[in-house]
């Protein structure tokens, strides 16, 4: 594991794009080993501050840093970082299998033109087995379930052994079942020392998992624990009416109530 207190530091990040402001003054912190999640509306500007955090975007003011460095100076520590991004953006038709996939994971450190060696075989294996699909090895990724793509893509995100890793609508096109087995299988990862960050929208069933809701609507409404009255006032800001956080058992949910 990397030596580092804070996996994840912004600090009044501002983003434009097509002339208009998508992030405002964002300031977040992700501390090491904290299982975090990012929430708000659609065009909150969610996905925008994740590839802020990832380096594919520049910000137009603010600082960034990952893993306690500045996010350009990363260098070979950018490979600790895992990314699942949303499903789609992937092209599922294309022909390869469940291994070839999570193989890929292994890419960024193996370097361009170098011949995959055992090393990166053995660290596929164990990802793939890690998030239970070992025995999907040879299936082609268009023949999955929408429950074992998305292990497949986090095996994928794993085969690096990531300190940071960073979930982009994970649940997309999944059922609740399966959705709960995805979250608990990130809360494992989060026992065992990885960092875990994702942006979603199903807030009700992240707040039974998660540490630290991040409440985004192009500024940072509040960043608190599920629960929390700030963290209830601040969903009221976002969506415009009165919610709740209920937990029944595995399936936790929120309650919006309307009004005329």
């Amino acid at each position: 594991m990397t030596s580092f207190e804070h996996a994840v530091q912004l600090t009044n990040i501002t983003v434009k794009q097509n002339d208009m402001v998508t992030i405002d003054s964002v300031t977040l912190t992700i501390n090491k080993g904290n299982f975090a999640a990012i929430i708000g509306p659609n065009g909150a500007g969610k996905t925008t501050l994740v590839k802020v955090i990832l380096g594919l975007i520049r910000p137009d003011s603010g600082t960034v840093k990952v893993f306690d460095r500045p996010s350009d100076e990363l260098g070979e520590l950018r490979s600790k970082i895992g990314y699942v991004p949303q499903i789609f953006s992937i092209d599922i038709k294309f022909p390869v299998t469940v291994f070839e996939t999570v193989l890929m994971g292994t890419y960024g450190k193996l370097g361009v033109g170098k011949r995959v060696t055992s090393a990166e075989r053995e660290a596929t294996y164990q990802a793939m087995e890690k998030v239970g699909i070992t025995d999907l090895k040879d299936r082609p990724i268009a023949r999955l379930s929408g429950g074992q793509r998305q292990r497949a893509f986090i095996a994928r995100a794993l085969a690096n052994n990531p300190d940071l890793l960073v979930l982009d609508e994970p649940t997309t096109g999944v059922d609740i079942a399966t959705t709960g087995n995805l979250y608990a299988l990130l809360r494992q990862l989060k026992s065992e020392g990885v960092t875990v960050l994702l942006v979603s929208h199903d807030v009700g069933v992240v707040a039974s998992y998660i540490d630290t809701l991040a409440c985004l609507n192009v500024s940072l409404v509040a960043h608190c624990r599920p629960g929390e009255v700030e963290c209830t006032d601040a969903l009221k800001s976002m969506y415009g009416c009165d919610v709740a956080f209920l937990h029944h058992g595995d399936a936790p949910h929120i309650v919006v109530e309307e009004h005329e």
